[in-house]
């Protein structure tokens, strides 16, 4: 069984007021998003935080889709090429202004894999993190309940125990954490041959449209923080200590050094 791991990054994608933190016409989006200081942070994110557990993933097999706007200034478009040429699973598009969903649904649709039998679909935040296995447990786990693909409806794998870094008061706070349905690791799992999107579904009303597995560990996905979120904090839920601190948590299952990955992001450890 042929199962196709696809995801998709948006980085800076402009959009018509689809997000929280944008305005209410495209020019205003444009000057939200294409601040000089927003993209140097999140090109400093992408490189530290995002990058490096997916270039390391024990599984190589899967396709990430790094989307940003047609009109992305070209100074950052050439940081961005840059950083994404390690990752030779990357495939940059640039996508010229419209409604999130069906732009997002025409790239996944273009890079979906014909022969497959499960397309595997996740999306990812440039500032946010997943295990360097989880393409490997991704597939695996949807392999093993490929019987819970109903005709056209899909399923959701969700990774329920990660790690949250905040950047607060210019010191960054690592925290182990459990979470309902946060879009970091998760994955919709859709039937071979019929192009769907995960982007037209909201990642926390998964639960009724869809059966939902659920994964207590391992730690699958890192959440951060800081000015220039989209969304605001949730409601914390810390997670049971498990006898390991949050920094070596993420050398473990990330592959990163917390006090590098401070430095890299201009905080405090």
């Amino acid at each position: 069984m042929r199962v196709q791991l696809l995801g998709i990054c948006r980085f800076s994608m402009l959009v018509e007021s689809d997000f929280q933190t944008t305005g209410p016409s495209l020019d205003e989006n444009r000057a939200i998003l294409y601040a000089p200081e927003r993209l140097r942070d999140r090109l400093a994110r992408f490189r530290a935080l995002c990058l490096p557990p997916l270039i390391a993933q024990s599984d190589p097999d899967f396709t990430l889709i790094v989307a940003t706007g047609e009109d992305l200034p070209p100074w950052a478009l050439g940081e961005l090429r840059a950083a994404i040429a390690p990752l030779k699973q990357a495939r940059l598009i640039q996508a010229a202004p419209g409604r999130h969903a069906p732009i997002c649904k025409a790239m996944l649709t273009g890079a979906t894999e014909p022969g497959a039998d499960l397309v595997a679909q996740f999306c990812m935040d440039d500032d946010d993190a997943v295990a360097t296995d989880f393409i490997a447990r991704s597939r695996a786990i949807a392999r093993a309940n490929a019987g819970l693909i109903d005709g056209d409806r899909p399923f959701a794998i969700n990774h329920v125990r990660g790690l949250a870094l905040e950047a607060h008061r210019g010191h960054a706070v690592l925290t182990e954490e459990l979470a309902r349905l946060w879009v970091p690791s998760l994955v919709m799992v859709f039937p071979g041959g019929r192009p769907r999107s995960i982007q037209n579904y909201r990642h926390d009303w998964l639960w009724r449209n869809v059966p939902v597995l659920s994964f207590p560990d391992p730690v699958m996905w890192l959440r951060s923080f800081h000015d220039h979120n989209d969304a605001p904090r949730p409601r914390r839920i810390l997670a049971g200590s498990r006898g390991a601190e949050p920094e070596q948590i993420l050398r473990r299952r990330f592959g990163l050094d917390a006090v590098r990955l401070a430095q890299a992001l201009g905080l405090r450890h």
